[in-house]
C-alpha cells in the first residue's frame, strides 16, 4: 500500500480508539511518517470572533501558541493563506529568506524556537464557521519543503480535518446517555465543532433566538449541572474541547432527593421494609413517600413507575 493511503486507513481506522482528547495530537504524530518535520501547531477558530480557540502542538510549548496570536497582525503568511484557503503556503512564497531572517516575525516569534521553514494551510468550513490552521515547521534552514511534500501535505490534510470531524461523531454516537439525551462538540466559546441534528433542533425548541453556530448558555463546570429554560444541561472537559449533553425535563425532576431514593429502592424490587432500614425511616413513611411519588408522577402502581424509569435511563 502507498506510504499516503495507509496513513490515511490509520486515521479513519484510529476514530474508533484514540480517545478525542489526545487525536489531534496523535495524527499529528501520525504526519510524521509521511513529511519530516520537527514541529507543528494545529489550531481551530470562529469567523465570528477572528481568533483561535483551541491549539494542539507537538514540539513546541503550550504558550508558544500565545506568542503566535500576539504577533499575527505582523506574520506575512497569514494574509496569505486567506487568499488561498485549502492550499499549502510556504513562508517563502510571502517573504524571501533575506527578508524573512531579518524580520520582527522571525527574531520575536520563530528564532527563539530555532524554526526556519514554515508550511501552513487554512481550511474554512462555511456551515459551521469553524477554521482550522495547521503549520509544520523545521529547523534546518537547508531543508526546504519540496513540491512532492507540499503536495502530499495537501492530500493528507483534508483527511486529518475529516478524520478529526468523524472523531467528534464516533464520540457523539458512542456515549451512553438517555434517549432523550442529547450531545454536542464545542469549544471552550460555545462554537460547535460537531452536534447532533436532535440537539439542533432541540436547542430551537428551547432557545428560540439563539445563533445556530454555538451555544445558547455558557457551559457548566465538569462535573456540576445546570438547569435553564427547562433544560438539565452537564459538560464532559475533552482536551480543548467540551462535550455538551442536554436533556428536557420530565416529571420526575420533580421529586425530592428522599422521594428518588425511595424510587431507586421500589425499582430495585425492594420491599417497604427493606427500603425503610437503608434510608433509616419506618415501613409507614416509605409509604407514605410511595403515595406522594405517584400523585406527583400521575400513575398509579410499581409498574408504571419501572416503566418511567426505563424510558428515562435508555
Amino acid at each position: 500500500m502507498d506510504p499516503i493511503d495507509h496513513f490515511i486507513s490509520r486515521l479513519y481506522r484510529s476514530t474508533q480508539h484514540i480517545e478525542l482528547a489526545q487525536f489531534r495530537h496523535w495524527a499529528l504524530n501520525e504526519l510524521q511518517t509521511l513529511i519530516d518535520f520537527d514541529a507543528a501547531i494545529w489550531s481551530t477558530g470562529h469567523l465570528s470572533t477572528r481568533t483561535f480557540h483551541t491549539h494542539t502542538t507537538i514540539g513546541l510549548p503550550k504558550e508558544f501558541s500565545d506568542t503566535l496570536l500576539k504577533f499575527l497582525p505582523i506574520n506575512p503568511i497569514s494574509k496569505l493563506l486567506f487568499t488561498r484557503i485549502g492550499e499549502p503556503v510556504d513562508m517563502s512564497d510571502a517573504l524571501s529568506d533575506e527578508n524573512f531572517f531579518s524580520s520582527e516575525i522571525y527574531l520575536k516569534v520563530f528564532k527563539p524556537y530555532q524554526i526556519t521553514r514554515i508550511l501552513s494551510s487554512i481550511h474554512i468550513d462555511k456551515r459551521s464557521g469553524i477554521y482550522t490552521l495547521l503549520t509544520i515547521y523545521r529547523k534546518d534552514p537547508d531543508t526546504k519543503f519540496t513540491t512532492s511534500e507540499k503536495n502530499c501535505y495537501q492530500r493528507a490534510l483534508y483527511h486529518l480535518l475529516n478524520a478529526a470531524s468523524q472523531a467528534c461523531m464516533q464520540n457523539l454516537n458512542t456515549i451512553e446517555q438517555g434517549k432523550f439525551s442529547h450531545t454536542a462538540i464545542c469549544d471552550k466559546h460555545g462554537i460547535y465543532h460537531e452536534a447532533e441534528t436532535i440537539f439542533l433542533d432541540t436547542m430551537e425548541e428551547y432557545f428560540p433566538n439563539y445563533s445556530d453556530q454555538s451555544l445558547p448558555f455558557s457551559i457548566p463546570e465538569e462535573g456540576l449541572k445546570k438547569i435553564e429554560n427547562e433544560l438539565h444541561i452537564s459538560s464532559k472537559k475533552l482536551g480543548d474541547l467540551f462535550r455538551i449533553t442536554v436533556r428536557p425535563m420530565t416529571p420526575l425532576d420533580e421529586l425530592t432527593k428522599r422521594e428518588l431514593q425511595v424510587v431507586d429502592g421500589v425499582t430495585q424490587g425492594m420491599s417497604f421494609k427493606q427500603i425503610a432500614k437503608s434510608l433509616s425511616l419506618s415501613p409507614s413513611t416509605i409509604s407514605n413517600h410511595l403515595y406522594r411519588i405517584y400523585q406527583k408522577l400521575n400513575i398509579s402502581n410499581r409498574s408504571e413507575l419501572a416503566d418511567m424509569m426505563r424510558h428515562k435511563n435508555h
